[in-house]
This record gives C-alpha cells, structure tokens and sequence, in this order.
C-alpha cells in the first residue's frame, strides 16, 4: 500500500497539462457547490431564526410562510448542486479509467485502484471545499444587502456556524470519492475491455420507470388528505425533491434515445457525428446540459409564482399593515427570481466544466480525425450542436415536466397568466443563451487539442 501511495502523485503528474487543466475544473466545481450550498443553507437558516424569535406583528404572522417557501428553494437549489459536485468527481473520468485500467492488467489490485481513485478525488474535494468555504465567507455581505419583511437578513442570521464549515471540509471530500469510485466499476471488472475503448452497455427503459414513479409520486402526495399540517409540509417537500432529483436518472435515457433519432435522420455529416457521439455517451453530453435541464424544472416550478404574488389583491395580509401584501409580493418574486438567477448560474458552471472536460477527454478521439483528414471546422460545429439540440429538448421537456408535476396544486396557472409564462420563457430563453456562450469558451481549447496531432497514448 505504500508503493500506491507513492505512486498517486507520480499518477497525477503523468498526465500533463490536462490533468491540470481537469483537476482545476473539478476543485472549482467543488468550491462553486459549497460556497452556495452553504449560501442556500443560511438563507434557510436565517428565515428559522426570523420565524423563532419574531420581530413585530408581520414577522409573527408570516415567518412560517417565508420558511416553507425557503425549504422549497432548498430543494429546488440543493439538487443541482449536488450534481454539480457529483459530475465534478467525474470530469476526465475516461483518460483516468484508462490509465487505472492499464494499471489493473499490470497486476494492480482492485482494491489499489480504488485507493488510487479516493486519494485523487477526495484531495480535490478538500482543496474545492476549503476554496468553497473562502466563496460563501466573501457572499455573505452580498446576500445581507437583500430584503425580505421589510429588512435585510443580517450577516449574522446568514450564518452556518463554525461546526456546519468543519463538517463540509470534512465531508465533501468522502462524498468526492465515493463519487469517483462509482466510476469504477468497469475498471475493476473488465480492465481489458476499458483499455480497448469498448462501448459501455446502453442505459435502460427502467430508468423512465423509476423517474416516472418518483415524479408522479408528488402528484399523489398533494391528493392526500387528513394529515396534519408539518406532516403534510414534509411530505409535499420530500416528493417533490425526489421528483426533481429524478430528472437525473431519465435525463442520460432520453438523451441517448435523441441521439438514436438524430442518427437514422441525419443528412450532413456534422448531423451524424453530433448524433453518434450522443449515443456513444449520453451520461457526458448530460453533464454538459443537465444543469440547464435542472434550471429548467426550476422555472417551471417557479411560473407560478406571479399568479400567487398577485392572489392577494388589496386585503392587508397583517391587521393593521397596509404594506404588508405588497411586502409579502415583492418578498415572493425576489425569492423566485434569486432562486433561479443562482440555478441558470450554477447550470451555466457545470455547462462551461462539462464540455471543457468533454473536450479533454475525446482529445485522442480528435487527434485520429484530424490526421484522417477531417477539416476542423467540421468538428467545432459538431462540438456546438451536440449541445444546441439537447440543451433546448431539455430546457424545454424539464420546464414542462414541472408544470405536469405542479398541475394538480395550481393547475394551467404557469401558462395561461402572461406574467407567468412571460416569465418562463424569458428564464428559459435567457439561460439557454447563458450556456450556449458559456460553452463557447471551450472553443479556444478544442483548438489547442487540434494543433497537437500526435496521438497520447492514454
């Protein structure tokens, strides 16, 4: 074990220039999810506070309104989040599998490879959380400037506390490598078939099942009756969290099934490539879009909120206060659209590191079509449109799979109010050109990968 140890290091710096440009997007992926983690964790906080030891008659009547709504921004935020920090775990997943795979046929144990994997992995998560920690320090006199009834949460309320910043540089860099270890699962049992470079087996129809069920499971739970109101609360919560966390296991699913239809179709070329590398990958291309999939449902969910915003007409919602309604409105919108500014910027992070990372690990991929002639044109369109066609299926399909879910609590509000549906096409226009330009920054790199045509063997 002190021969892996000493040779984990050597490991990393073995790849070169790309597996520093890899780990550096990996730590800033871990250090984007806990600096708003963290964030998101202490706006929730902060309204408990509110709602425990209220300050005059709005926070006492309302506090537990603004606590219900921030446990349903937890959820809506926390889960892509976590996806982010899940996919950075993954980024150059491909030249590392290869690399521990020839290890393996070299005699390695597979328990030396995941020790191997958890060393590297857990070592970002560290450096990203630490980084994250410093992100969510210099927020917090951002999010103090924000009002909600009628003042801004102080600095003071916005924070976690020193045991919550211990426990996520401790435990970010487990969750890291159990991510990372995932991962290698066809390493361990079929190295010869990694180092080959043979397609992995498709995903299955059994994913739609499961998320199916799960996002119908919230659907149900606002049918159920008799339970008190906590109970109901927690549920409500729960179902829709594992609703929306789903759109993780159907997401690779419908992508491949889009890559299938777009190969028998296609009529150019760039079509057919786009559409070949779909099929070939679906889990890669949905690290890339995923995030605006995510931000996607994000809106839909949040489509409504104009319509509520605006249920409560004139009537004082507090005796006494006349603002308190048009306090309780502009509280309600500015919490929706921070929740989805914050979801589109963390969709346009994993957008940005995920295609990077793509283009790093197809980089042998590219040097073979070069030297076979393939103009470099060609592959910069095919690079675009294998994001283009599955980032506005997703933005698209994940917005509407809200609106399904949400149907039986607020039924067509999201589409038939203007403000509404002004709303969610404006989140989904304005993010899909968000990541399609936050993508494009992975130009330049593609073309530093096509001017060295000599094919690395890893």
């Amino acid at each position: 074990m002190n021969a892996v140890l000493a040779l984990a290091p050597r490991l990393r710096r073995a790849g070169g220039r790309d597996d520093r440009l890899t780990t550096a997007l990996a730590v800033a992926s871990f250090a984007v999810t806990t600096a708003l983690t963290l964030s998101v964790i202490g706006g929730l906080l902060g309204f408990i506070g509110r709602q425990q030891d209220p300050v005059g008659a709005y926070q006492e009547e309302l506090a537990g309104s603004y606590v219900i709504f921030a446990w349903v921004a937890v959820v809506l935020l926390i889960v892509p989040l976590l996806t982010l920090g899940g996919s950075a775990a993954r980024l150059g997943v491909s030249r590392r599998d290869a690399r521990l795979a020839t290890l393996r046929l070299l005699g390695v144990t597979p328990r030396e490879v995941v020790v191997l994997t958890v060393l590297e992995t857990a070592w970002q998560g560290l450096i990203g959380a630490v980084i994250g920690v410093a992100g969510y320090l210099a927020l917090l006199p951002v999010w103090s400037r924000i009002p909600f009834m009628g003042e801004p949460l102080s600095t003071g309320e916005l924070w976690v506390g020193p045991w919550v910043l211990i426990g996520t540089v401790l435990v970010l860099p487990v969750l890291a490598a159990v991510s990372g270890m995932v991962s290698l699962r066809r390493v361990v049992v079929s190295p010869l078939g990694v180092a080959r470079r043979q397609t992995p087996p498709g995903l299955r129809a059994v994913r739609a099942v499961v998320a199916v069920a799960a996002m119908g499971s919230f659907m149900v739970a606002t049918s159920v009756g008799g339970l008190p109101e906590a109970a109901l609360m927690v549920v409500l919560v729960g179902t829709l969290g594992l609703g929306f966390a789903a759109m993780n296991l159907i997401g690779p699913w419908a992508l491949g099934l889009i890559g299938r239809l777009q190969a028998r179709t296609a009529r150019t070329p760039a079509q057919l490539l786009a559409a070949r590398r779909l099929v070939d990958d679906p889990r890669a291309a949905w690290r890339v879009v995923g995030g605006l999939g995510l931000a996607g449902f994000v809106a839909g969910a949040l489509a409504v909120v104009p319509v509520l915003a605006s249920a409560g007409g004139d009537a004082e919602m507090v005796s006494g206060d006349p603002t308190s309604t048009a306090t309780f409105s502009g509280d309600l919108m500015r919490g929706a659209m921070l929740t989805l500014v914050i979801a589109f910027l963390v969709a346009a992070a994993a957008a940005g590191i995920g295609q990077a990372a793509s283009v790093l690990d197809r980089r042998r991929e590219y040097a073979l079509q070069v030297l076979a002639g393939t103009p470099v044109e060609l592959l910069d369109r095919v690079r675009r449109r294998e994001v283009l066609i599955p980032m506005l299926l997703v933005g698209v399909g994940s917005a509407a799979t809200a609106l399904i879910m949400l149907s039986p609590v607020f039924g067509v509000a999201g589409i038939t109010d203007p403000s509404g549906l002004l709303l969610l096409v404006g989140c989904l226009v304005g993010g899909c050109a968000l990541v399609m330009a936050v993508t494009e920054t992975s130009r330049p790199l593609l073309r530093s990968v096509l001017a060295e045509t000599s094919v690395r063997p890893d």
